[in-house]
């Protein structure tokens, strides 16, 4: 099982419900109950899938695929516009024509796999009948750009990778455009809608310099940014559930 996989999926839901508990009056039992079921076979299925996928994937496997993508077709009858879900087709579809390439384990593959899981978030926060505002498309734009970001910069500091880590830079630089816009123009230009953004622009500042590991230490220090990604996303995730708290 793809561990990282299961932790990007795992954080990404409660993300989503804990926005719906917060920032919608009224919920539905059987949405949020369905979503969760979703959400369970999708961290239990298709992070093995996804593994498979990216070395000789089967027949089987395409199945299952499948099968954990099909229950995201209800959104097209949900009333909501298409393009709430646009962005996770577009990563989905890149992903599995990297895999029938071949090129599962290739950065792209990698890094659109991640924001994929990533990018989940608002359709599963509409699925569960959540309503669509600023702040909502805020969480989800800062959620998807910390998850390019980070897996850019892992696959740029692999030695073995053509990708250098100032590119994760850029990815979240261009990234700031649409949060910045969607803070000055829908979100009052409110600061605490800042504050998550911090730490990852401090990061991506220093990745400006920052070379490549020496193919010695790669095993360890990649486990180790592994782990520092963990902990980053998970204090992302709360500062972003802490906003609706401190802009009521």
């Amino acid at each position: 099982m793809d561990s990282g996989a299961v932790s990007a999926l795992a954080t990404t839901y409660i993300l989503s419900l804990i926005s719906l508990i917060t920032l919608n009056t009224s919920f539905n039992p059987l949405r949020i109950t369905l979503v969760f079921m979703l959400a369970l076979l999708n961290i239990m299925s298709l992070t093995r899938v996804h593994l498979r996928l990216i070395s000789r994937p089967r027949f089987i496997d395409y199945v299952l695929l499948m099968i954990n993508i099909l229950p995201y077709s209800y959104l097209l009858y949900t009333g909501y516009d298409l393009m709430w879900i646009i962005p996770s087709l577009i990563f989905l579809l890149i992903f599995i024509i990297e895999a029938i390439r071949g090129k599962g384990r290739s950065t792209v593959a990698n890094i659109t796999g991640t924001v994929l899981m990533a990018s989940v978030y608002l359709p599963w926060y509409i699925m569960m009948g959540g309503l669509i505002h600023p702040t909502i498309l805020y969480i989800s734009t800062v959620w998807l750009a910390y998850h390019a970001f980070s897996s850019t910069y892992v696959e740029g500091k692999l030695p073995f990778r053509s990708i250098k880590p100032w590119v994760s830079s850029v990815v979240w630089s261009a990234s700031l455009v649409p949060v910045t816009y969607l803070v000055v123009n829908y979100l009052n230009l409110n600061i605490y809608y800042f504050i998550p953004l911090i730490e990852p622009t401090i990061r991506a500042i220093h990745a400006l310099w920052e070379s490549k590991l020496n193919t010695s230490e790669v095993r360890l220090r990649i486990r180790r940014i592994g782990w520092g990604s963990l902990i980053e996303s998970i204090i992302l995730m709360l500062l972003l559930l802490l906003i609706p708290l401190l802009t009521r």
